[in-house]
This record gives structure tokens, C-alpha cells and sequence, in this order.
């Protein structure tokens, strides 16, 4: 699924943009990531934002996806998707709860 972006007004000097997002569960047979797993995005505006619901739908376009099956190349593609639709850098943190009481945190730039 392809991120959607609205232009940005600017307003006034935004610095920084970020944005939280809750994971859900993406893997059917395990469950993980469980509840209070999420995604930050953080990046510096130029011309467009991340349109906000349509960052949850490109989140759950990954329930069950064969092409990104682990949570570290999964925070690497959001970077990378994030990055070519804003066109600026682009810091993606994952925070992902496990079933088995681990949290892994991925850091991403793209």
C-alpha cells in the first residue's frame, strides 16, 4: 500500500513532525507484535505530511504480508516508503512487545 501525504500549509516554522502510531498484530500465528506496540515518525516537513489515516491503513496493510515477515525490516521499509513520498529524512523508531515479555526497539533512517 502506498502512503498518502496532504500539503503542507506551513503555517508557521514546524520543526519537527512526528507521529505515534499503534502496531497491531501483524503475525496471525503468533500474535506479536502484542498491544502497545507502536511506530514513531519522526521528520522534518517540506512540502507534504503523512496523512494521518492513511498511516494506520499502510500500518495494517502489513497484517499477514509474506514480504516483510520480521519487525527489523519492517521499520526499515517504513523508513524507506516514508522517505520517497516526503522526500526528506526520515527517522522510523519500532517499538514492538512480544508475546514472550521481550520488546524490541528498531531504529531507522531514511
Amino acid at each position: 500500500m502506498i502512503l498518502k501525504t496532504i500539503d503542507n500549509p506551513k503555517i508557521s516554522k514546524l520543526t519537527n513532525q512526528i507521529n505515534e502510531v499503534q502496531v497491531p498484530p501483524l503475525c496471525p500465528k503468533t500474535g506479536n507484535p502484542i498491544t502497545g506496540s507502536s511506530i514513531t515518525i519522526t521528520y522534518m516537513p517540506d512540502k507534504k505530511l503523512l496523512e494521518f489515516y492513511g498511516l494506520n491503513e499502510y500500518i495494517a496493510s502489513f497484517i499477514g504480508s509474506n514480504d516483510v515477515r520480521d519487525l527489523e525490516p519492517l521499520t526499515q521499509v517504513i523508513a524507506r516508503d516514508c522517505h520517497e513520498v516526503l522526500g526528506v529524512e526520515v527517522t522510523v523508531v519500532g517499538k514492538y512487545i512480544l508475546n514472550t515479555g521481550q520488546t524490541i526497539t528498531c531504529e531507522s533512517r531514511g
